[in-house]
């Protein structure tokens, strides 16, 4: 078994409650989370001013001594005849090799209106130095429209058909693990990491969730619980919680899934910083 430390983080292109953007302070709260694989999403490339025109993935991967892969989802062309085309997308950082990436544009739903940006999702194949490989698919879902966020997560399954061995999703999903939109991911051997922590649950949520009855987590009703404990970080099997918005988070919308032989060690929603969302990191336990 070997040891992976992955995180989520939807960093907003740096731009904190302040108004300013500020990519050293985005880079320290990446840097705290200790992870040594962290996907990334709403990150600028020359896509404008608001950023500066800056690289904000080789900015931030030369801020933190990481390897970067960068995937657009939002692909325009120049401002101004000679400049880079403007892109906006999903990142990858890591301190191990990436032997391999690809960005793949995610489907929308054909009986909808189309979505106000594509969405895409970022694969990678990556080695440390011991041989271990792990392979990660990093995403951000549609934020208006289930109908949208259900294609999408179609387009993600279709495309794990293809992966071999040990593989973690993770990202801004817009929706809650349990919403009807992602039920593909369970259905086809993904793993919500945060109910599947090897750590044993508090007495405290034993002896909540122990009171209540199975046929009325398959509620209506029992869906408004879970939601309930997700945010007060006491459902079991979870030591994290909400995500968002990252000042009172109500919705646990940022995630971590895992398939194959991964053990969940350790998973935590990391402190309020700069971002409208919290970050989500795990210790993850892979089988060679």
């Amino acid at each position: 078994m070997t040891s992976w430390r992955v995180a989520t983080c939807n960093i907003r292109h740096g731009l904190g409650p302040d108004g300013r953007v500020d990519l050293a302070r985005t880079a320290e709260e990446v840097r705290a989370l200790g992870a040594d694989v962290v996907g990334l999403q709403e990150v600028d490339v020359a896509f404008g001013p608001r950023s500066d025109h800056g690289d904000q993935a080789a900015e931030l991967g030369a801020l933190l001594g990481m390897r970067v892969g960068f995937g657009a989802a939002l692909d325009l062309p120049p401002a101004r005849e000679g400049d880079p085309r403007r892109r906006y997308g999903i990142a990858l950082l890591t301190r191990h090799e990436i032997l391999a990436q690809e960005m793949r544009l995610l489907p929308a739903h054909p009986g909808c209106a189309p979505p106000t940006e594509p969405r895409g999702v970022l694969h990678a194949r990556l080695r440390r130095r011991d041989g271990a490989q792990l392979e990660v698919l990093v995403t951000h879902l549609d934020n208006a429209s289930r109908a949208h966020r259900t294609s999408q997560v179609q387009g993600i399954v279709r495309l794990a058909e293809d992966v071999v061995g040990p593989a973690v999703l993770m990202g801004d999903m817009n929706a809650e693990p349990f919403s009807r939109e992602l039920a593909a991911l369970p259905a086809t051997g993904w793993r919500d990491a945060a109910q599947h922590v090897a750590a044993p649950p508090s007495r405290a949520a034993g002896q909540l969730e122990g009171t209540l009855r199975a046929e009325l987590l398959r509620s209506a009703a029992g869906r408004a619980v879970r939601a309930l404990l997700d945010v007060t970080g006491l459902r079991r099997g979870s030591t994290g919680g909400a995500t968002h918005p990252a000042r009172f988070p109500l919705r646990r919308i940022d995630a971590l899934w895992v398939r194959g032989g991964i053990a969940v060690s350790s998973l935590e929603v990391g402190p309020c910083g700069s971002s409208d969302h919290r970050p989500v990191v795990a210790t993850l336990r892979v089988g060679r």
